[in-house]
């Protein structure tokens, strides 16, 4: 992927005081009764995982950004947006059709502009929605490719997703243009990126017997052991072993 955001329209600065375009955007619970007007909540929201950021200059009080340089990755993004619409009460986003986010502190402040890199996929924010599909055909790191269940391919995205160890790299997946999966789990300080990718596939006609120690399809077991249930050392599965195909 390209390493700089090719954005999706110029950054236009909005004068301070005047309205935002696009909906609004929240992070906040919604209340029991409601919520006046059109918004999208940030769980719902369709992050890219790369901005291209333009901090304008229309406004009484510098604008605030979502990190140095004139790029940003979408979760940073999320976690900047969520942090300050739930902490600045005058603070507000939205987003306009094409996927532009922005941003001011308050009224009187200058806008951000986030325009998102449509090849850099989406942040997977909501698996269920997002990774619909009964089958996916899964590629690890090492090339070694299996037919898993979308319920599994959904728990191996619920582990990418978890927060790290402080100062660990974070595991992240994002749902690319072409709707293919990438998905990569974190790990160690040192660790180099672990990335898997998935696309459907057709559900075959039986998924056999679960393991009786991990209850996933023996298909499932991750030949690339990079999850519980194919630990590396062969502890808590014993039927991880792989014998690669004759060349």
């Amino acid at each position: 992927m390209p390493d700089t955001p090719t954005p999706t329209a110029d950054p236009v600065d909005v004068p301070a005081r005047q309205p935002l375009p696009g909906t609004r955007i929240i992070a906040y619970r919604v209340p029991d009764w409601g919520i006046e007007g059109p918004y999208v909540h940030m769980d719902a929201a369709d992050i890219h995982a790369r901005y291209a950021q333009h901090a304008g200059r229309a406004g009484d009080y510098p604008a605030r950004t979502a990190g140095f340089g004139r790029q940003t990755d979408g979760q940073g993004l999320d976690n900047f947006l969520r942090g300050s619409l739930n902490f600045w009460g005058l603070s507000e986003a939205r987003m306009t059709d094409d996927g532009v986010i922005r941003y001011r502190q308050t009224r009187n402040h200058s806008t951000t502009t986030f325009a998102p890199d449509r090849t850099s996929g989406i942040l997977i924010n909501r698996p269920d929605e997002q990774v619909a599909q009964a089958a996916y055909r899964v590629t690890a790191p090492n090339g070694v490719t299996q037919i898993w269940r979308g319920s599994a391919v959904r728990d191996a995205i619920g582990r990418c997703r978890r927060k790290p160890v402080v100062g660990w790299p974070a595991g992240w997946a994002h749902l690319m243009p072409d709707t293919t999966l990438r998905f990569d789990p974190g790990g160690f300080p040192w660790s180099t990126p672990e990335i898997y990718t998935a696309e459907a596939a057709e559900e075959p006609a039986s998924w056999g017997a679960p393991c009786t120690e991990c209850k996933y399809p023996y298909a499932e077991h991750d030949l690339a052991r990079l999850w519980p249930r194919a630990l590396a050392d062969g502890t808590g599965c014993t039927c991880w072993d792989y014998t690669p195909p004759p060349a």
